[in-house]
């Protein structure tokens, strides 16, 4: 019985592996199916500046301090168009700091210029110029009706006599307003201290400025706007800010930086640079904010 047990066995075993030896083999199929894949993109208006915060360091008064790049990037999904800019300048420089010694009363707005990629010249962000307290020797101040402030706009090294008349009731954002300007590099004299409000055109008034476009081709703020406080305590000198309240918009040299569509994932890269006039404190000037806006 034994032996038998074990045969058997041995016989199973062998029967399997000749059924092994002589089986052709099975292969499974190839076998696929899909399904429909559908992404919808959120309608996102959006742009964003690179880079985030841009510094100037040591900048010698009277030169500039390098040229930097800033993308304006759309982020979004829709396509933006009518870009402009502006500058908390007004914002960060709410007193006449003239005469202080106090560098953080100065605006870093104050003294930033930039370009477009369309356009190759610089002008101010959004620069303010504060009115001079005593009289300014051999000045000429006949270039307009009823003189109520001047002072003078520096631009690095450079700096020219302007002179603003008052209208109605003794203000300046009303439309008796004036504005002139020399063209000549102040040195002193009266030849470069007779500002002219020839081809310098008041294009509007709100209740906080007086707006003018400067069209004379020789004026070191050709094709710039320049506003008028008020109060004649100032002015302020732009090319690229068009909000509405303030009205900076209703000069007619306030231009966009770009009005055809920024496309999404596209960019429009401005220069910047600081204009560091003579005669400015040491140390760090008050941190100014950069905007563009965008429809």
């Amino acid at each position: 019985m034994y032996k038998t047990r074990v045969y058997s066995a041995v016989l199973i075993f062998l029967t399997a592996l000749s059924f092994l030896a002589f089986s052709s083999p099975i292969y499974a199929q190839t076998v696929n199916s899909s399904t429909t894949i559908n992404v919808n993109i959120q309608a996102v208006s959006e742009i964003t500046l690179f880079p985030s915060a841009l510094l100037w360091s040591n900048v010698q008064p009277g030169h500039t301090g390098g040229t930097k790049l800033l993308d304006i990037v759309n982020t979004g999904s829709l396509n933006v168009t009518d870009l402009y800019s502006f500058i908390s300048t007004t914002a960060d420089e709410s007193v006449r700091p003239y005469g202080t010694g106090n560098s953080s009363l100065y605006s870093a707005g104050s003294v930033i210029v930039m370009k477009n990629n369309s356009y190759s010249k610089y002008f101010f962000t959004g620069r303010l110029e504060w009115n001079e307290t005593k009289s300014i020797s051999n000045m000429i101040l006949s270039g307009v009706n009823s003189p109520a402030s001047y002072g003078f706009y520096r631009n690095t090294s450079y700096e020219y006599n302007w002179l603003v008349g008052n209208g109605t009731n003794g203000l300046c954002n009303n439309t008796g307003t004036q504005f002139a300007l020399s063209d000549y590099v102040d040195n002193g004299t009266a030849s470069t201290r007779t500002p002219t409000t020839s081809q310098i055109s008041l294009d509007g008034s709100d209740a906080y400025y007086s707006y003018f476009s400067v069209g004379r081709s020789t004026s070191p703020l050709y094709e710039s706007c320049v506003a008028t406080s008020s109060d004649c305590s100032k002015i302020y000198i732009y090319r690229y800010d068009k909000r509405s309240v303030p009205n900076f918009g209703s000069c007619g040299n306030s231009y966009y930086i770009q009005v055809p569509d920024l496309a999404t994932g596209s960019d429009h890269t401005l220069t910047l640079d600081a204009y560091v006039p003579l005669g400015i404190p040491n140390g760090d000037l008050n941190t100014t904010t950069f905007t563009v806006v965008a429809t």
